[in-house]
């Protein structure tokens, strides 16, 4: 089948004439499309065989012959070969891609796998990035019960969202976080295995119409990754819901909504908010923010920091043999006790000096509307904020999270219909 894939022709320059004004000097210009620094060669690819499959396309082994004056390398590297798209698209998804490649080449960023480039074949999009050892899918494969044991279910957690927290500050979203694309190296560390490709694709249709674009690997998706321009747009949030579901799945050893049809999963999923069942007996703080991860409003999930941070403050507590110590330090309270709003929604609305602020929907409105004129704030993100009230003498101390800042009448958070 290898034999079937072969390099496609570079686009065929032409010359013009280029007038400078004078026309008796008039000098010959080649306007072949310039290709960007991340473009292989075609003819360096040497694709062998098959090695995966998923909704984007399959995943070859290769090898990527590279060579100049002074060295003549081959490197075997995966190729991942997507359905091919339309062919006036083509260049636009190059032009995103090269974004990305040099985005990543300058960060130099530790948790995602190295990419080798890009190419296209027979008109299909390939991305060639390192060959490792395999992934966390294949070594739960082995598994009895294809269970992770506690230990490295933590450890590769917070490998995970470190490499997702990096790409997060660099702009990109992953949108495919799955077992199957958290790649182990030599070291038995993780790396991620996709950069976003979802996002890359989004506004570029298939140049097949009857096949299906999902923003995502139906498992693994969102609400919101169903229908983008309908239910909220795809956030850094979006994220957490694919993170706890491969957690999910590393947990149980099987997907979640494994054996359903998409239609199902999108029925359970969009329609009737049904969400996976995180499984008890976990340390508090880990199985607090995987719930919080399933909130079908993303501004009520946790950022990535919020996740490295619950399992970070949970690896000490976990013995070798898999059990956990249940210590009293690693218990998060859950201080949203505010109708409407979960602690992680409460948590990103970081109030400063100066901000006009009012109690949040509750049984009691302390704070009708006044101004921050203090702040007292602790490690947690936890604290009080001083406020002045209009015709009370004495300012209030008053917990932040039962606050929310106030813009011309809009609180964060705030639906409003524009005309």
């Amino acid at each position: 089948m290898a034999e079937q894939i072969k390099a496609v022709s570079p686009a065929a320059s032409f010359d013009y004439e280029l007038y400078e004004g004078d026309p008796d000097k008039l000098r010959t210009v080649d306007a072949t499309p310039a290709l960007p620094n991340s473009y292989i060669d075609p003819a360096s690819l040497k694709l062998k065989y098959r090695i995966g499959y998923g909704v984007f396309g399959d995943v070859w082994l290769a090898t990527h012959h590279q060579s100049a004056k002074d060295y003549d390398e081959y490197h075997e590297v995966a190729v991942k070969i997507l359905h091919p798209i339309k062919e006036d698209r083509v260049y636009e998804f190059l032009r995103k891609f090269e974004e990305l490649w040099m985005n990543l080449k300058s960060q130099q960023l530790q948790g995602v796998c190295w990419l080798h480039g890009i190419s296209v074949i027979s008109g299909k999009i390939c991305i060639a990035l390192r060959s490792y050892e395999g992934s966390i899918g294949d070594q739960m494969a082995l598994l009895k019960g294809g269970k992770l044991p506690l230990p490295d279910f933590l450890r590769y957690g917070i490998e995970l969202a470190k490499g997702i927290q990096q790409l997060h500050q660099i702009g990109v979203l992953v949108l495919n976080l799955k077992p199957t694309n958290f790649l182990i190296d030599e070291h038995d560390h993780v790396v991620l295995g996709d950069l976003g490709i979802p996002h890359l694709l989004l506004g570029i249709p298939w140049r097949d119409s009857h096949l299906a674009f999902r923003l995502g690997t139906p498992n693994y998706m969102a609400p919101e990754q169903w229908e983008p321009g309908v239910r909220g747009p795809i956030s850094y949030e979006t994220d957490s819901w694919g993170f706890a579901c491969s957690m999910f799945e590393m947990l149980t050893g099987t997907p979640p909504w494994f054996g359903i049809l998409v239609e199902e999963i999108h029925y359970a999923v969009v329609i009737r908010q049904e969400k996976p069942q995180v499984p008890s007996g976990l340390p508090p703080a880990v199985e607090d923010v995987l719930k919080g991860c399933f909130e079908y409003d993303l501004r009520n999930r946790p950022l990535t920091q919020d996740i490295l941070q619950a399992f970070e403050s949970s690896q000490n507590a976990v013995y070798n043999d898999g059990s956990w110590s249940g210590l009293g330090s690693n218990l998060y309270v859950d201080k949203s006790h505010y109708s409407g709003y979960s602690k992680w929604f409460l948590s990103k609305d970081h109030l400063q000096v100066g901000d006009t602020v009012r109690s949040r929907k509750a049984l009691s409105l302390a704070v009708n509307e006044g101004v921050v004129v203090g702040l007292e704030k602790d490690t947690d993100r936890n604290g009080f904020a001083l406020v002045q009230v209009p015709n009370l003498h004495n300012q209030l101390r008053v917990n932040i999270f039962a606050l929310e800042r106030v813009t011309s009448g809009f609180a964060l958070g705030d639906w409003v219909h524009l005309n």
